[in-house]
């Protein structure tokens, strides 16, 4: 008996020793570049099994504040116009549940289902995230090749969108953009009006940008 007791208590000893492990080792798998980053939040998922939101949404999305607080061309680089194939890097994306600009309005080279293969993610998530509070999500500006916006401008190649929901209003959208995993979400306020919420996001696999969005470095 007493053996039987021994061998027990060793199986405690045991098992509490493992869940530290996984523990310390969880713990670790947050620190990123010898800083610590918030684990990720996932709440439910997509048909591929990709997390809905991947992040914790922020307390308060005010007007003309950004996400991280950096520049846009820090967080997610500048065009690349060498390095970019509309054949190679764009994706079209289509869903009955939003609402697409581009859909009613023909007059100039718009296309707001196209959108460059790294923002298509973020994009299927955000879409799931207003779906799921009764939202309509609605799509402005995505791929624009000429016109309207500045020589730099990310949406020259899919890789930033412009968005507005008036049921759930911009604040509570654009915290929903920051935890689906946009790397860069801006609530623009312009003063001639036309508010809405910017998202954008960064080559995977080009060129690194010079900040970090998970850890923080620059």
């Amino acid at each position: 008996m007493k053996t039987l007791s021994v061998i027990g208590a060793c199986a405690v000893v045991i098992a509490i020793a493992g869940a530290t492990v996984l523990a310390v080792a969880s713990g670790l798998r947050s620190i990123r570049g010898g800083r610590f980053a918030p684990p990720e939040l996932s709440v439910g998922a997509l048909a591929d099994g990709s997390p809905i939101a991947v992040r914790a949404p922020p307390k308060s999305f005010p007007p003309d504040s950004n996400m991280p607080p950096m520049k846009e061309a820090l967080v997610c680089g500048s065009i690349e116009d060498k390095d970019f194939s509309p054949a190679r890097d764009l994706v079209f994306v289509d869903d009955p549940r939003v609402w697409w600009e581009s859909d009613t309005d023909k007059a100039d080279d718009e296309d707001d289902h196209s959108v460059h293969r790294d923002l298509e993610l973020p994009l299927r998530r955000l879409i799931e995230l207003v779906c799921a509070r009764g939202g309509l999500l609605k799509v402005h500006d995505s791929y624009r090749p000429q016109s309207v916006h500045k020589s730099i401008s990310l949406h020259k190649e899919g890789r930033a969108i412009d968005l507005t929901c008036d049921e759930i209003g911009l604040e509570n959208l654009a915290k929903l953009a920051w935890s689906a995993g946009f790397d860069f979400v801006l609530y623009e306020a312009p003063s001639n009006g036309g508010d809405h919420v910017h998202c954008s996001v960064r080559r995977r696999g080009h060129v690194q940008p010079r900040f970090d969005v998970n850890s923080g470095r620059k």
